[in-house]
């Protein structure tokens, strides 16, 4: 990444998969095209998490709006034992509870990139990490118009610390969410985020090798 352009793309796949983790609304799903914009998005990014898209807006088509509420609920909301929960301290801690250290490591990164998390939800909810990285990418995409090098550096140094430590439980929570679905749409989610985390992690790899940064854990 080193122009804004390549950041911003990066950042709406981030914006867009965030997006697909609040509760469904089949018909804004659809008007808005977000499976359609995801496949454009992730085609120059990685055609494995594109094709996965593909199968998304086919799983959207196909479902009813009472199938992907309940196929949601059971995965991410309960009220039983959730299927794939979808906060980063029970995969970081081996924990089936929230609000552990982690978390609080969390709202940590939120706070040092300057901003706060006023949600209902825990700071490390899925959405709320995706959304965070599409800020920091945001703010990258400014500071290399601006020619500003020092800070576009600075805020992909936070990326990687965020991505490879935070978001470290992305793989086995896509595993679980695969498994657990019911719905076409959720299982093709689970791919699309899985191929995209790959993608995101060879590339944060790569340039934390050639810039001799070791990432925070």
């Amino acid at each position: 990444m080193n122009n804004p352009t390549n950041s911003i793309t990066l950042g709406n796949a981030f914006k867009l998969l965030a997006a697909c983790f609040y509760e469904p609304d089949r018909q804004l799903l659809r008007e808005e095209h977000v499976c359609d914009n995801l496949i454009s998005l992730m085609a120059p990014l990685t055609p494995k998490a594109a094709s996965a898209a593909k199968e998304m807006k086919s799983g959207l088509e196909c479902s009813t709006q009472q199938q992907l509420s309940i196929d949601y609920a059971a995965l991410f909301v309960g009220p039983f034992e959730l299927i794939a929960p979808p906060y980063g301290s029970i995969y970081l801690e081996g924990k089936r509870q929230v609000m552990g250290n982690s978390t609080l490591d969390i709202q940590k990164h939120y706070h040092d990139a300057g901003i706060a998390v006023d949600v209902y939800e825990p700071a490390d909810h899925i959405a709320i990490e995706l959304e965070f990285m599409y800020y920091l990418l945001m703010q990258e995409a400014e500071a290399l118009h601006n020619n500003d090098e020092n800070v576009a550096n600075t805020l992909r140094n936070l990326q990687m610390q965020f991505f490879q430590g935070a978001m470290s439980w992305i793989p086995e929570f896509c595993i679980l969410l695969h498994k657990g679905a019911e719905t076409l749409y959720y299982k093709s989610l689970a791919e699309c985020l899985e191929s995209f985390h790959d993608s995101c992690n060879w590339q944060y790899s790569a340039t934390t090798s050639e810039m001799g940064t070791i990432p925070c854990q």
